[in-house]
């Protein structure tokens, strides 16, 4: 059975900041794509920081019964693309999400407050 996608959130996103990685921002794509309905956008202040922050979600899948499609980009640790179905976690380096800046192209979607699910999951 297929996850709710907020409930999903409520686990990755503490996960993700469990990490410390920074400006993490959720957009609402349910509008646009049927593929997934949230896209999570996220910055680490390194390549190590992007491996574990893989590592983490991973771990999370383990940990919290979720599951993970595919990893896409690791080998190059500058951006990675998780996807876990209903939701698409981006890690960035902060040089690499300034280069694809898929924050503007993004900039019309509805945003979802990321301290909703830190507050509420602790």
């Amino acid at each position: 059975m297929k996850e709710e996608p907020l409930e999903l959130l409520k686990k990755v996103i503490p996960i993700i900041d469990d990490v410390r990685v920074k400006d993490i921002v959720i957009y609402d794509m349910r509008e646009v794509t049927p593929l997934y309905d949230y896209a999570v956008i996220c910055t680490a202040s390194s390549n190590r920081q992007v491996v574990s922050t893989i590592d983490h979600l991973k771990d999370g899948a383990m940990k919290h019964h979720y599951d993970i499609r595919n990893v896409e980009g690791a080998s190059g640790g500058v951006w990675v693309l998780v996807d876990l179905q209903s939701i698409i976690v981006h890690i960035f380096t902060e040089e690499e999400r300034n280069v694809y800046g898929l924050d503007k192209l993004y900039s019309n979607m509805p945003k979802i407050n990321t301290e909703h699910f830190l507050t509420n999951t602790k």
